[in-house]
């Protein structure tokens, strides 16, 4: 036995060849962890999934059964001995990171379980959205998710005077980027970077450019998970024809005036998006040329919106959202998209996508879960099938996203959402968009 403590190549294949023969043990099909959250929609302890050989006695290596194996697998040729221990060496490493991970996650799973709810405020108003993140991760982890559905100012009104007075009643926000200067300045909010525990949300591997998009100056608060491309335009295809506007500055011709309408760019969302992004872009003269001069039309209606340019009573929208046109366009009214202009390519939007830790939530182990939950590739993918918003995660591709949505490789974009320009540009430029435009 002796022998065998002074042998260090001995002691290093008995190690590694025990943890190797673990892990192909704990991972075989259908006893795998991960394997197991797919099947049963849970998350089972990894001491219980991994059938652990009893202990070494103290010194005795003789009883490691996988050194007779390594012996006679290895032969007396060094240098295969030393690359083949070098492999099982490296899976040990491996599996031993890996079942960690899961045991850091169950217990916060168990933890959140006691808590039995969740409660996440979102401005998402769709209903199909709605039910499918209910109904998955109250299945997956026994846990209630209640959604209040709040208009985004609202949204973020309510959370900042429930933060003032102490008594938060949402654990997460789902929503726009607005917290980044309501929210976070007043420290409302706790950071989500350190929150999130699953490899497959952490590892920036997983995400579009290599990183996770954190929207906030110190990178951890405010998460976009989701990154289309705007500034397109919505036009009645019976009345316009997509040659017929290839830059932004042909809105502006004579037999537009009158026939443009517009989701109301003095209040918020994407109307306003659209206005800020063209003052940006194009200059002040221009946006008074195009909803002053053109006599453009304003309705705080998406609905409305959609319908008057499927009608035909405004031949041109601007600031429409893909989630009311959209069914339309599908059902063949003549709904067309011109998906930019060569002198304005257009602005990236994170959308409703961005996350948000609300501090001292009533339920904070539930909402570390719904944080990590969401990231993942199951809530990313939801997500893309209801709000028609491409998630920034590269294992996630959803056909019912219109091509138009989904950033171009090498096409100059503002981005909206950046903290330099939202925090410290977007303020002054909407002023001015509402000083020009009148209230």
């Amino acid at each position: 036995m002796a022998n065998d403590r002074k042998n260090p190549e001995r002691l290093l294949a008995c190690v590694v060849s025990q943890k190797f023969s673990e892990y192909f043990l704990a991972h075989r099909p259908g006893n795998s962890p991960l394997c197991k959250r797919g099947v049963r929609g849970d998350f089972a302890s990894a001491r219980e999934q991994i059938p652990l050989s009893p202990p070494f006695s103290k010194g005795d290596f003789s009883r490691c059964r996988p050194v007779k194996f390594l012996n006679e697998l290895l032969g007396r040729d060094t240098g295969r001995r030393s690359v083949l221990l070098a492999i099982f060496a490296f899976f040990s490493f491996v599996t031993t990171a890996w079942c960690a991970a899961p045991s850091e996650w169950d217990a916060l799973v168990s933890r959140a379980r006691q808590e039995r709810r969740v409660v996440l405020g979102t401005d998402i108003s769709i209903g199909n959205f709605r039910q499918a993140v209910t109904h998955r991760f109250a299945k997956q982890f026994g846990i209630d998710l209640e959604l209040r559905v709040l208009e985004g100012a609202q949204l973020t009104a309510i959370a900042s005077r429930e933060c003032a007075a102490g008594r938060p009643s949402m654990d997460v926000l789902l929503s726009g980027n607005s917290e980044l200067i309501s929210l976070y300045p007043k420290g409302c909010l706790s950071p989500v970077k350190p929150k999130l525990i699953l490899p497959e949300v952490a590892d920036s591997k997983y995400w579009r450019d290599g990183a996770l998009k954190w929207n906030d100056p110190e990178g951890q608060y405010l998460l976009q998970t989701s990154e289309a491309a705007y500034g397109w335009t919505v036009i009645n295809t019976d009345q316009v024809k997509p040659g017929e506007l290839t830059s932004a500055k042909d809105l502006l011709r004579p037999e537009y005036r009158g026939k443009i309408a517009s989701f109301d760019p003095r209040g918020g969302g994407a109307g306003q998006g659209r206005a800020t992004y063209m003052m940006t872009a194009l200059g002040e003269e221009y946006v008074r040329s195009l909803y002053v001069d053109q006599k453009v039309t304003y309705t705080a209606n998406h609905q409305q919106l959609a319908e008057w340019t499927a009608r035909g009573i405004y031949s041109i929208a601007l600031g429409a959202v893909e989630r009311i046109f959209e069914p339309m366009r599908k059902e063949g009214l003549p709904i067309g998209v011109i998906a930019s202009f060569a002198d304005a390519p257009g602005y990236l939007t994170g959308g409703s996508s961005v996350m948000k830790l609300v501090k001292d939530g009533p339920n904070p182990n539930a909402a570390v879960v719904l944080l990590n939950w969401f990231a993942a590739k199951e809530a990313q993918t939801i997500y893309g099938q209801n709000v028609l918003q491409p998630s920034r995660r590269t294992d996630v591709a959803v056909k019912e996203i219109p091509d138009y949505l989904i950033p171009k490789a090498g096409a100059k974009y503002l981005d909206s959402y950046g903290y330099e320009f939202y925090a410290k540009k977007r303020p002054e430029v909407i002023k001015r968009v509402i000083e020009l435009l009148g209230r």
